[in-house]
């Protein structure tokens, strides 16, 4: 006889528990339900959720290789369950999109590769076989938007290989989950999970700024995942105060699971709000990294904070741990070595400090103080003077200025491929797209996709693609 797997109501609370990184009550509810119904594998599934939570909040790639064996036993378990039931291969599909999310983030790039392709098709299959099961369109729609991102050449290669999707697609789908599920009795406890989706796969791929938790009326203060998405709204929306309050006030204690990135989010927000404070938060997420993943990059916001304050001493010792220390797996991290390398221009780093909290008028007055021909030593620096500035310009709503400089960035004889440079092209794209110029908006998203190489090229490259498809779509 064939295995089961459906939801009872302790299984129901239990989902909701690691929602809020409440695993110890988690896995005291899935231990002792598995003894009651041994035949049900929805508990072997939620261990498995639970274990690349965990990693996902902790970045521990050495404690992802040590519960490995454990997490493949349990997909055995859950391969047992009868094949015309629906969350047989919804279970497996999250679980090994879950996994090429980890490895892609360790850089196990081929491993990444081959469970994303077997989540697709599970999930595919899934969605052939049972087109009203809503559950399965939440991870479905996350691959669909991230196939429909990706860069012309990768996305060929995927044709290639049967995948297909698009960004609109599969945010509609997540979208369409997400009221569907709520509407339902017997499927709400998906709620929290399904907002967090929508709210997060809008926010990276740039499709709009109008989503959020709060928004989608969730329980928002009791749960850390929903205001790590909260909190990136608000700043992308401007509002740094308001994502620096949900984050002092988020849930803390011994029956919740650390998410130690959420202190490096907050000690980022505080350089430029409450900058006394935000050493403490660097060094408390330095102490609990396992990782190695953002240490680098908080070293810099150290090394900035120090220098802003006029320790050159202590902002050089702070530079000097950027390239002894952690790794170079992020972004940020990549970002951070490459600007320690080159040297940090103090002018640039208090505008970028200022503008990235929302302090537009002050991030303004910064650059006035050192125009680009006394602040700007490199044609890089150059670029970034006048992408900042037009940023500056394009968040106080003067379209028309903010448009000049993003093209004085690109003019830029010399400068390097560069997130300034990459994103200067974006935001042109954004601003004409705005002004209902489709043609030149076009023009734009397409040259943004031919700057890469430089940290955070990917996400800047998602929303072009995003701005792209709504063109053309």
């Amino acid at each position: 006889m064939a295995a089961d797997a459906r939801y009872t109501p302790a299984y129901k609370k239990a989902f909701g528990y690691i929602t809020q990184l409440r695993f110890a009550e988690a896995k005291s509810l899935v231990s002792a339900e598995k003894s009651k119904y041994p035949d049900n594998k929805t508990g072997a599934y939620l261990e498995a959720a639970m274990l690349c939570a965990e990693i996902f909040t902790n970045e521990d790639q050495a404690y992802y290789a040590k519960v490995q064996d454990r997490i493949d036993a349990l997909i055995l378990e859950i391969e047992e369950v009868d094949d015309t039931n629906p969350y047989r291969r919804l279970f497996l599909g999250e679980i090994y999109v879950a996994q090429a999310t980890l490895n892609g983030k360790f850089k196990n790039n081929i491993k990444a590769a081959w469970q994303f392709y077997k989540a697709y098709n599970l999930l595919t299959e899934n969605a052939e076989r049972f087109p009203s099961f809503m559950p399965n369109k939440i991870p479905l729609g996350v691959l669909y938007a991230g196939i429909g991102s990706l860069p012309d050449d990768y996305r060929s290669l995927a044709s290639l290989l049967g995948f297909d999707g698009s960004v609109q697609g599969g945010i509609a789908m997540v979208k369409e989950a997400f009221w569907r599920l709520s509407a339902d009795n017997d499927l709400n406890f998906y709620r929290p999970y399904a907002g967090f989706v929508y709210s997060y796969v809008t926010y990276q791929l740039g499709a709009t700024s109008d989503i959020s938790p709060e928004k989608l009326g969730l329980d928002v203060a009791n749960s850390s995942f929903l205001i790590f998405a909260q909190a990136l709204v608000e700043l992308e929306n401007g509002n740094a105060q308001k994502a620096l309050d949900w984050l002092d006030n988020r849930p803390v204690g011994s029956k919740y699971f650390e998410f130690a990135y959420l202190d490096y989010m907050q000690g980022k927000i505080l350089l430029g709000l409450e900058p006394d404070r935000c050493v403490s938060y660097f060094n408390k997420y330095l102490k609990a990294n396992r990782g190695g993943v953002y240490v680098k990059s908080s070293y810099r916001y150290l090394s900035w904070y120090f220098l802003l304050k006029g320790n050159a001493a202590k902002a050089e010792e702070m530079r000097e741990n950027i390239f002894r220390k952690g790794n170079t797996n992020t972004g940020a991290d990549r970002q951070a070595l490459e600007e320690a390398t080159v040297g940090f221009n103090k002018t640039l780093i208090e505008a970028r400090v200022l503008f990235d909290v929302g302090e537009y008028q002050k991030a303004e007055n910064a650059l006035k103080e050192s125009p680009v021909s006394t602040c700007c030593k490199t044609p890089a620096e150059e670029a970034e003077y006048y992408y900042r500035y037009g940023r500056i310009k394009q968040e106080m709503g003067l379209s028309s200025s903010a448009t000049l400089l993003f093209a004085k960035a690109l003019g830029v004889l010399n400068a390097s491929s560069s997130f300034a440079v990459g994103n200067s092209a974006l935001q042109l794209g954004i601003l004409h797209e705005e002004q209902g110029n489709r043609t030149k908006a076009i023009e734009y998203y397409k040259k943004t996709l031919k700057y890469s190489g430089y940290p955070f090229y990917e996400g800047v490259h998602q929303k072009a693609k995003t701005g792209l498809a709504r063109l053309k779509g």
